[in-house]
């Protein structure tokens, strides 16, 4: 393997934790989830550092790390009912607020051939990191939960708005306000 592999052999690293992380949560481990969920997110953050730093960047890599993020993120919803079943039975209507707005901004994104990645969808990506990581090895923290959630609120918002009212919108787009 040469060095510009790295950029794509960290992600496809990432897409097969996926399969250990299904594994993991279905054998209900969470100190060996955690752990393996933290790698997966740590090679999430040095894939695209590297291939920009090293000007490794394509379009294969682009769309290799979109495919392993959106695969984790639909994953979440399923290892937090699976691990922590307690949030549903209590929080089932933030869950379903949040889905709603996750599916909307997904088909808005495909109809208008944009993934978003603002500024509020980078910095809730790591506040979700941060939240389920806590959540998985500790327990719901409920304020934790509640700036998590209107974090996520308002990304998904943003991106929604941005793609039904901005003429010109691509992946660059990193805030309704500029």
């Amino acid at each position: 393997m040469s060095v510009r592999d790295i950029p794509n052999a960290l992600t496809i690293t990432r897409l097969c934790l996926v399969a250990v992380l299904w594994v993991l949560a279905l054998l209900h481990a969470p100190t060996a989830f955690v752990i393996v969920l933290a790698i997966a997110w740590f090679t999430d953050a040095i894939d695209g550092v590297i291939a920009r730093t090293y000007h490794l960047e394509s379009k294969q890599g682009a769309v290799l790390d979109s495919v392993a993020d959106n695969t984790i993120q639909i994953s979440q919803p399923f290892w937090l009912w699976l691990l922590r079943p307690e949030i549903y039975t209590h929080y089932w209507h933030l869950i379903a607020i949040l889905i709603v707005l996750f599916v909307v901004e997904m088909i808005l994104c495909w109809l208008r051939r944009a993934p978003m990645h603002t500024w509020a969808n980078k910095v809730t990506a790591w506040l979700v990191a941060a939240f389920l990581l806590y959540t998985y090895a500790f327990g719901l923290c409920v304020w934790f939960m509640w700036v998590t959630f209107v974090g996520l609120a308002y990304a998904m918002g943003e991106a929604i708005l941005i793609l039904l009212f901005k003429d010109e919108v691509s992946e660059d787009t990193k805030s309704l306000w500029t």
